[in-house]
């Protein structure tokens, strides 16, 4: 049977009408929805419809560990009064609760979107020593049970930080096993003459910021389906410590270096 023209007419009609709806439909949903239609050409049957198609986001996963310095510098010439010679500090001992990081190096502690690098430490906050750690095979220090990656977007992150205890615990903050701070809170600078001085922040919040300023060393990137082992080095010589009545505040100097294994290193 011939197609008259009447025929071809109505059925470019119908096909242009199919187009149209199914754009103004893309238009509405924007794209989070997937769409199924049929147009069998001669405008008997046209059908659309949508359903919700999440897109899965890549992945990587990431080995956190804190090291130091390797030395401090010699002995020198006598400091201003506000001052602390870091050769005259023997520990500095932190609690940390939680290493995050965040794609933006403008976010603060109310910013959506950090990840954390170490959920374990959630339940099991722990006391480290920052001029003592070292990027032994132990990630953090933790026990083996804790020495898991954790799985965050794939992606480029310009700001860590260090959530430690504060001073005040609620009740639902997880009480460590031990405290080397004693009276002094959780976080704490014990100098040459065996002094004990508590740390103090800017602000009510205890957790110290490392962004990117110059060069690569407040950056790393989490490529898909790849393990990043990042590691997270205290410079005790470049910090500075600031007397403050019977504390001290520490203006911290981290760098970060991340290198790239594939996941049957991460398991060595």
């Amino acid at each position: 049977m011939q197609r008259t023209g009447a025929m071809e007419s109505a059925a470019n009609v119908l096909g242009r009408a199919f187009l149209a709806v199914l754009l103004l439909c893309l238009a509405n949903s924007g794209c989070n929805s997937c769409y199924s239609g049929f147009w069998n050409g001669n405008g008997s049957g046209v059908a659309v419809s949508n359903t919700s198609c999440p897109f899965t986001k890549a992945t990587g996963a990431v080995f956190a560990q804190m090291s130091a310095a390797s030395a401090l510098p010699a002995a020198s010439a006598a400091f201003p009064s506000a001052l602390v010679s870091p050769h005259d500090v023997q520990h500095i001992f932190v609690t940390l609760r939680g290493i995050d990081a965040h794609p933006s190096m403008m976010a603060d502690e109310d910013s959506s979107g950090w990840e954390e690098l170490a959920p374990d430490l959630a339940a099991h906050p722990l006391q480290l020593d920052l001029l003592a750690v070292n990027g032994d095979s132990r990630s953090l220090g933790l026990p083996a049970r804790a020495n898991v990656p954790a799985t965050v977007p794939a992606g480029e992150y310009r700001q860590l930080r260090l959530r430690l205890m504060p001073l005040h615990l609620s009740t639902d903050d997880v009480i460590p096993e031990s405290n080397a701070c004693g009276n002094f809170g959780w976080n704490c600078i014990v100098f040459a003459d065996r002094s004990v001085r508590p740390l103090q922040f800017d602000s009510a919040v205890a957790e110290f910021h490392i962004t990117q300023e110059r060069g690569a060393d407040g950056v790393f990137r989490v490529l898909p389906e790849q393990v990043i082992h990042l590691s997270i080095e205290f410079n005790a010589a470049s910090s500075v410590f600031f007397a403050s009545n019977t504390a001290v505040r520490l203006v911290p100097v981290f760098r970060v270096v991340s290198r790239t294994a594939s996941p049957a290193d991460s398991t060595q």
